[in-house]
């Protein structure tokens, strides 16, 4: 099953002339692309309301108003592949790591995907008491939780972690925390690997698939160039099967 995460920057505000532009840039991605399930990050409920029905077949998003400018985690595909939000075990205190049931019945494949967007500390500090966990913590929190509620067998965590330096530091870090639940980092990922650009030209390693009881490896990166200013982060295309 072939699966992309891209965090698409989404517009603040939902401007008519935004979410046109929003709505050209997921065109692109899904032609460029092909997957069978994109998980996205870094949109808003509308600019998924106008994807259903119209980019593609089905959509779920999440996200809450912590956030002035309410913008969260999103995931289509064409197929039926996954249910609504497993909201009988969320919790939403992990900002954000969100699980859906994924089943992909002529691959055989049924796993809980985890799609992360870790946030910093809200802007708005009426809230600030309602943020537990910042970026890194927000993932080994919920990994902690989720171990405890029984729902990490054969898992995939998948999306914009925010908080890789590059491959090696998040896999000898990071990457190590997360052996202690049997998670390993996708196959043919290199040390080199970039995949966002800060406005100081910065580069960081943040858009990571890990997984758990399920072979996955890398397919396809996308490049800055070819972005033409849609995201500050490329699209990464993984491939998951059932582990032999």
């Amino acid at each position: 099953m072939k699966i992309c995460t891209w965090n698409c920057l989404g517009p603040r505000y939902d401007k008519d002339e935004e979410i046109d532009l929003w709505k050209e840039k997921i065109k692109w991605l899904k032609k460029k692309y092909q997957a069978e399930l994109y998980v996205i990050q870094e949109c808003s409920k509308k600019q998924v309301d106008i994807a259903r029905g119209n980019i593609w077949n089905y959509a779920a998003w999440y996200g809450d108003d912590i956030d002035w400018f309410m913008r969260g985690t999103a995931i289509f595909s064409d197929e039926r592949y996954f249910t609504e939000r497993e909201e009988f075990f969320h919790n939403p205190k992990f900002r954000y790591v969100v699980p859906y049931r994924i089943k992909n019945a002529k691959e055989n494949l049924d796993f809980i995907l985890y799609n992360v967007w870790t946030k910093a500390k809200p802007q708005n500090k009426e809230y600030e008491k309602d943020a537990y966990y910042f970026y890194e913590n927000n993932v080994k929190e919920a990994l902690a939780f989720y171990n405890a509620t029984k729902h990490l067998e054969k898992s995939i965590l998948i999306g914009d972690f925010n908080f890789g330096r590059d491959a090696k530091s998040v896999e000898e870090s990071f990457g190590k925390f997360l052996e202690e639940y049997n998670f390993t980092i996708a196959e043919k990922i290199s040390n080199e690997i970039v995949t966002y650009k800060a406005t100081t030209n910065k580069e960081y390693f943040n858009d990571i698939c890990f997984g758990r009881d399920l072979d996955i490896s890398l397919l396809r990166k996308g490049t800055f160039e070819e972005l033409s200013g849609k995201s500050d982060h490329i699209p990464l295309l993984f491939e998951v099967k059932n582990s032999k």
